[in-house]
């Protein structure tokens, strides 16, 4: 009982670890800045501290000594399992397997955006041309619409909580500035359920169905070998 108990206890314990949520924020004002917060861990992700590493020279001598003229001959004589099942099931097979493919990724991915949450964004942008009037309201409506479709398309593919897009025209500055942040969380349960339903859906939809069309093959010249 006292295995079960502990068994118990660690399962418990991965759920709960998982099931806390995971906070990205970035910022930019001068540079961009980019972070990873879980608990009271964090980590820097951009920008990233660069560490000198010794330069490790390859030796292709040895190298090209250890593969022998008979492994290279072995390797060159095996088929592209791709090939192979593209000769079995044609063009339209191929076709068939992507689709259920990108159909279950496209599952996962629509399951797990829901829970990833948009906490906080804001955005303020200033355009400016030189304090030319006619260029900076013209420059200010290309702006609008290169950056208020996407956001138009994140805010309502996405759980959002706090949001603000300013941009603006400025007749006298000379020249643009922006600045943004944001913050969203996500928790990993989440992901990895979408994960496993992915695995099995990509296993019996096209792992199954790729291996079948490999094996025909072997049938085939197997019959063929029968009959002569």
């Amino acid at each position: 009982m006292t295995a079960v108990y502990i068994i118990g206890g660690i399962i418990a314990f991965i759920i709960l670890a998982f099931s806390l949520r995971i906070n990205i924020c970035g910022d930019y004002t001068d540079e961009f800045y980019m972070s990873v917060s879980y608990l009271f861990l964090k980590f820097d992700i951009f920008p990233r501290k660069k560490k000198d590493k010794p330069k490790k020279e390859k030796k292709k001598s040895e190298k090209q000594s250890d593969e022998s003229p008979e492994d290279k001959k072995a390797g060159e004589k095996k088929e592209n399992i791709f090939l192979t099942f593209y000769k079995n099931k044609g063009f339209d097979g191929v076709i068939e397997l992507i689709n259920n493919a990108a159909y279950s990724l496209g599952r996962m991915l629509n399951s797990f955006r829901k829970h990833i949450v948009l906490r906080e964004f804001f955005l303020n942008m200033t355009v400016s041309a030189n304090g030319d009037a006619a260029e900076t309201a013209v420059k200010y409506g290309r702006v609008c619409q290169k950056v208020f479709p996407p956001l138009s398309f994140i805010c309502s593919t996405l759980p959002v909580k706090k949001y603000s897009a300013v941009v603006e025209p400025d007749y006298l500055a000379a020249k643009n500035s922006a600045e943004f942040s944001f913050k969203i969380s996500v928790r990993p349960i989440f992901f990895t359920n979408a994960v496993v339903v992915l695995a099995f859906r990509l296993l019996f939809k096209v792992g199954i169905k790729f291996l079948k069309g490999i094996k025909n093959k072997k049938t085939d010249k197997g019959g063929a070998i029968d009959e002569r």
